[in-house]
């Protein structure tokens, strides 16, 4: 375990093969369109953040079966798909789409580099970081495979609500003569990174592989390559699933199972200043300064 940095590089190899043992169980349970979780809370929040214009071409980190992929391509966006399964996406390209699909490691630097540097308008991923153990080699590859100004918008489990250390729990309130039930989370484990398994969906034949980051480690390496957060949300179920459990996400209202970003890119800030500068400097010499 990284106590200090939250990167995992060493299990990048394991992580990639129980992605592949666990594709068909994904694509079983996503299919083409996804679940609640997508089309409820990540998708319509990806619409805002991103406003991706037709024509545009955009990276999907961690595409999966390409549920965002298609999302985006039905908008107008020129979309190339890469996941470090090659069984994912081979199911992706089962959906016979407009998304140009590719296996890349999102965690290797030099593979995500050959896709083009300044190639991308816009970056998207999708529950995707959670599950990656290096975030560093994606935040500095993303610098240069944007154009300048370029946005990452990214979802992923809230650390806060969602990590090793939270518990879901359902209380009985007397209220007013009346009984309620109220939803909340008791947090246990927070500030140091940790490396856990998991289940991604019901009936995966092998636990996943998750890490789990504080907000101040998750960010870190997006700020280090050159990027600002300038959008954040943090979506809720308008209502509870109908059926649902109680122990469902869509009846913890209060609570945000995901948390949403946008990150830019300083790059063009950075040249205008620069620009500036040396018209600055140009302007002085003329003058005899």
């Amino acid at each position: 375990m990284n106590k200090e940095s939250g990167e995992w590089p060493e299990l990048a190899e394991e992580t990639r093969a129980i992605w592949d043992e666990n594709a068909e169980a994904w694509d079983g349970r996503m299919g083409e369109r996804g679940n609640d979780f997508h089309n409820e809370l990540i998708l319509p929040a990806f619409d805002r953040l991103l406003g991706v214009e037709s024509g545009q071409e955009v990276l999907d980190v961690g595409c999966g079966n390409g549920v965002v992929s298609r999302h985006l391509a039905n908008r107008g966006a020129q979309v190339t798909g890469i996941d470090a399964s090659a069984e994912l996406i081979d199911y992706a390209r089962t959906y016979r789409d407009k998304v140009r699909y590719a296996v890349v490691d999102a965690t290797d630097e030099n593979a995500l580099l050959s896709l083009g540097k300044g190639r991308f308008a816009a970056a998207v991923s999708s529950n995707v970081l959670m599950d990656l153990p290096a975030l560093v080699p994606l935040m500095r590859a993303l610098a240069q495979l944007l154009s300048p100004g370029g946005g990452f918008v990214f979802s992923l489990m809230h650390p806060c609500f969602q990590n090793p250390g939270a518990a879901r729990i359902v209380e009985q309130d007397d209220r007013d003569g009346r009984l309620d039930l109220r939803y909340a989370t008791k947090i246990s484990h927070y500030i140091e990174p940790l490396h856990y398994k998991g289940s991604s969906v019901a009936n995966s034949p092998a636990a996943q592989n998750y890490f789990h980051r504080p907000l101040h480690l998750l960010f870190a390496s997006a700020f280090a390559a050159g990027f600002v957060i300038d959008g954040l949300e943090e979506p809720t179920f308008a209502r509870p699933t109908p059926g649902a459990r109680d122990m469902s996400w869509s009846q913890f209202r209060q609570l945000p199972p995901l948390l949403v970003v946008r990150l830019r890119l300083l790059e063009s800030a950075e040249k205008d200043t620069g620009r500036a500068a040396e018209q600055s400097s140009l302007a002085g010499k003329n003058a005899g300064i």
